[in-house]
């Protein structure tokens, strides 16, 4: 009898033994001209209706949706996939929404040139949890009756005018895309058992797939143990990841974790593939594997799972970054040869990069396997000549709003030269006395496209004089990649508040 098990361990030793078979390398550059295959990827959308239904909460409508499908639509896309997190309240009518917006822009599912575009979108735990219903509406029976997951055939068929299916496949200009939607409750951020259905799926399923070509795999959370590493928020239980180790065509697309895709983690080939989505709602502060402080950053909040997080969100005196001012999408271009991923931010439109570039077939040639990547790693730097700039200035303090002197510590950009971003950069103070303050400091730079005035823009560090002693002190300022590599430090001796 043919077992799971036998089956996928059976496929995965076939394609390690004949992987110079069965994807023979092209031995050329990669070619130019038309692609076979565009399409657009977006994740964690969250459009919201305001209290009581009364139409969309303005801060997470379709506005930016829109812009980013009339891009789409421009860069000749074939299809746009969204990972998940299209409703943030989990209801029908955000699901509407949705559908109307993309109605907007491609009506009856084409562009204005006539060609087809494929939706294909997934949903996540944020259009799954029938829960979140009720910071919307008051009555538990209305809450119920608006709710996307009491009647997924319904709202499916209103909101995108196809058959609602738990697992479905289409097929794209021949390549095939697999979606998994979001079925088993709310999230847990570290183990997601979202569905059950992917070992199934692929069992019966999964010797179809044509191995001489890439296939797509799309879901909410991230496959266990790929994009962004081992430790970042929001990934799944692993049942995705033992899976694809079997399908070395497999390219994976996910969510919910709202990391940035300027991360140059959100693309891990392994036995597989995988491509982390970023979010089209707001870009977190994470960066994943960097150790911080128990303060966190400082111009974020402590983590709750601190004992003491009020008491150290109570001393910074720097505001928390806005998180709905940044928002990304990504362009995939398919070509026989190799595939393109261009990432955009979507508010401004801008380049958050040149373009990545991944040869196929994806089996042999492995440029974003992490290991190979993480041994080549550069640090951040900054640039010759630079310095930091200390003054005495007066702030308040987060909680409380008293009003403090503090000394602003102005840390230019670091240098992108080399193309490498800082994600955040490590302060260190130490005090006449021999006593050292570590800070953390988030680069929003890191977030936004490096043609933007946020993406040129410096930081500036505010710490209250009260949390270092009295004195000259000295600072050193060391910017940081996403690798965990870090900069030769700026240092600078400042007087202090009195001698």
């Amino acid at each position: 009898m043919l077992t799971r098990r036998f089956f996928i361990g059976g496929l995965a030793s076939s394609f390690a033994l004949g992987a110079n078979r069965i994807f023979a390398a092209t031995g050329r550059a990669p070619e130019s001209g038309r692609p076979e295959l565009t399409f657009g990827v977006v994740s964690d959308i969250h459009i919201a209706m305001a209290k009581g239904g009364a139409g969309l909460d303005l801060h997470y409508c379709t506005e930016t949706f829109k812009s980013t499908l009339a891009r789409f639509r421009d860069a000749g896309a074939d299809a746009v996939v969204i990972a998940g997190d299209m409703a943030h309240f989990g209801l029908g009518d955000e699901l509407l929404a949705v559908g109307k917006a993309w109605e907007s822009v491609f009506p009856n599912n084409r562009a204005p040139d006539g060609r087809k575009v494929e939706k294909f979108f997934v949903t996540g735990n944020h259009d799954n949890y029938i829960g979140r219903a009720r910071r919307v509406y008051a009555d538990k029976d209305v809450a119920r009756a608006k709710a996307f997951s009491t009647d997924y055939a319904k709202w499916w068929d209103l909101a995108f005018h196809e058959e609602w299916k738990s697992v479905f496949e289409k097929t794209i200009k021949g390549y095939s895309f697999v979606g998994f939607n979001w079925m088993i409750g709310d999230c847990n951020g570290k183990i997601e058992r979202f569905t059950n259905e992917i070992p199934d799926w692929y069992f019966k399923n999964g010797k179809r797939l044509d191995p001489s070509r890439p296939f797509f795999h799309i879901q909410h959370p991230h496959p266990r143990g790929t994009v962004y590493g081992p430790t970042v928020w929001g990934q799944d239980n692993g049942d995705s990841t033992k899976t694809l180790t079997a399908f070395p065509n497999a390219v994976t697309f996910s969510g919910h974790s709202h990391t940035s895709i300027t991360d140059d983690r959100n693309i891990w080939q392994g036995a597989f593939t995988s491509v982390g989505c970023g979010t089209l709602r707001d870009v977190g502060f994470s960066v994943p594997g960097v150790k911080l402080p128990d303060a966190g950053y400082e111009n974020y909040n402590a983590n709750k799972k601190k004992k003491n997080a009020r008491e150290l969100n109570a001393v910074k005196t720097m505001d928390v970054l806005n998180r709905l001012e940044c928002r990304q999408e990504q362009l995939v271009r398919v070509y026989s040869d190799h595939m393109t991923f261009s990432k955009r931010e979507a508010i401004s439109g801008g380049s958050l990069g040149p373009d990545l570039v991944m040869p196929l077939p994806a089996a042999e040639s492995k440029p974003f396997d992490f290991k190979v990547r993480e041994a080549k790693a550069m640090a951040p730097e900054f640039s010759k000549g630079a310095a930091l700039e200390i003054k005495l200035s007066e702030g308040r303090v987060r909680k409380g709003k008293r009003k403090v002197p503090v000394f602003e510590i102005v840390i230019p950009q670091a240098d992108a030269l080399r193309n490498v971003r800082a994600a955040l950069y490590d302060v260190e103070i130490t005090a006449a006395d021999g006593s050292k303050l570590s800070l953390a400091v988030f680069n929003d730079a890191y977030r936004h496209s490096p043609d933007t005035p946020k993406g040129k823009a410096g930081t500036v560090c505010s710490v209250a004089c009260e949390r270092i002693p009295k004195g000259a002190f000295t600072v050193s300022v060391r910017a940081v990649s996403c690798w965990n590599r870090r900069s030769t430090p700026l240092v600078k001796t400042f007087q202090g508040c009195s001698s």
